[in-house]
């Protein structure tokens, strides 16, 4: 039997399916739950807890924390007679305690995506599975694999489970809303269709149906809302769920992660911005104004328009000799060639800037440093900072520095990458 306790708050609610009770929810274990998943419980009943424990309520008593050394603590499922739980890190690290019995773990294994979600077998409590947020299921003690997601694209990543009263199956449930059944497991609806202001973030099941519980995103009107709700469309090379932002890729380079900060405005929320800008059809200038708030939160309510439609793309240009550069698309290298970058008395600078203008061909005009003028024809034109841009001009040669800042490439390497450097691409230079 599934017993829970219910919260109303502001902007939180609940939707249920097949004969689950209509509740507006946040979901707390108690005594008797076999099944809350996605969600941890955290305050106490004496003393506030430390990160990542475990604290009782009512009849439920608190079990000593044993050691929990590779976390942060993702999710947790009960024992059928309440005597004990089981904890599960991100890096999937099982602890038992109480009478719950230890069936596995994956300590020590290397995981595609973090774990987001548990289950226990009802029934006797000898098994459990864990979900991580790419759909993948992994099974243990009498707990039978059923199938999972894992190596199917998602819309959106995973964020909880919840197994059937016999234990023959389970559901998944990603953060927009949409429900996997598995095994003897019931489709009985989902709930995608909303806003992604509006995440799911967890799920419960009883006999005949289920629950799913919702949150909310920051305020568009602050960073971390903007980055959400980029995240959430595919305009950042992360995913988030309310567990918080996972990197969508484990190739993710890493001059690229050393760029990005929860909450704080860097050139790769700036990035995203041009992108989301440029797909919407507003000014490109990688802030979000008041009124380019309402065309992200327009955006989130109809995801089928707003999401990115061009995938993400970043380029890394080396300077050291022979000159290089490479285009890393949707967690692969696509392309890697040769390049010129400035000469001397004109160098390219270094950093990193988003790409803001695009042109097939166009005729270069400027001053070069001697003080003649020059009218050059180039192609596969991609501008990032100021009058520098990647594209192609007949050279002799690539791979030192001939331009006057831009990053020069070949035409073949050229007409190849340039459908890839869309609105917002980020180009580094170092």
């Amino acid at each position: 039997m599934t017993t829970l306790r219910t919260y109303r708050s502001k902007n939180e609610s609940g939707r249920t399916f097949g004969s689950a009770a209509r509740l507006v929810l946040a979901v707390v274990v108690v005594t008797s739950l076999s099944a809350v998943v996605g969600l941890t419980t955290t305050a106490g009943a004496s003393a506030p807890p430390g990160p990542d424990a475990v604290m009782g309520y009512g009849s439920a008593s608190t079990v000593a924390s044993a050691a929990r050394t590779i976390g942060p603590v993702a999710a947790m499922a009960a024992t059928p007679d309440g005597g004990g739980y089981w904890t599960v890190s991100s890096a999937g690290v099982v602890t038992a305690e109480g009478d719950a019995v230890l069936h596995g773990s994956l300590l020590g294994v290397p995981l595609a995506a973090p774990v987001v979600g548990m289950a226990a077998t009802s029934d006797d409590g000898g098994g459990y599975w864990l979900v991580a947020s790419d759909g993948g299921i992994f099974s243990f003690g009498d707990a039978g694999f059923h199938g999972s997601m894992g190596g199917h694209i998602l819309d959106e990543p995973m964020v909880g489970m919840a197994a059937t009263p016999d234990g023959g199956g389970y559901w998944t449930v990603a953060a927009d809303g949409g429900i996997f059944s598995f095994g003897d497991a019931p489709f009985d609806g989902s709930g995608t269709g909303g806003s992604l202001e509006a995440p799911a973030v967890g799920m419960a099941a009883r006999p005949g149906g289920y629950w799913v519980a919702y949150g909310q995103t920051a305020p568009v009107s602050s960073v971390l809302g903007q980055q959400q709700l980029l995240a959430m469309l595919g305009y950042l090379p992360l995913e988030w769920t309310p567990s918080g932002f996972l990197w969508r890729w484990p190739t993710t380079p890493a001059t690229l992660k050393r760029m990005w900060a929860p909450g704080v405005d860097t050139v790769v929320l700036r990035g995203a911005i041009t992108a989301f800008e440029a797909h919407v059809g507003l000014p490109l200038d990688g802030n979000i104004t008041a009124a380019e708030a309402t065309a992200l939160q327009s955006a989130a309510a109809d995801p089928a328009a707003g999401a990115n439609p061009n995938g993400y793309t970043y380029v890394v240009v080396t300077e050291t000799l022979p000159e290089s550069m490479t285009v890393w698309h949707n967690g692969a290298v696509i392309n890697a060639t040769a390049v010129n970058t400035g000469e001397a008395a004109a160098p390219t600078p270094q950093g990193t800037w988003p790409v803001y203008e695009r042109l097939r061909a166009q005729i270069m005009t400027g001053t070069n440093p001697g003080g003649g003028h020059y009218a050059d024809p180039v192609q596969w034109v991609a501008y990032f900072n100021g009058s520098d841009a990647v594209h192609y001009i007949a050279r002799s040669t690539f791979g030192s520095p001939q331009s006057l800042g831009c990053v020069e490439v070949p035409f073949s390497a050229a007409a190849f990458i340039w459908p890839y450097l869309s609105y917002g691409t980020l180009v580094t230079v170092n």
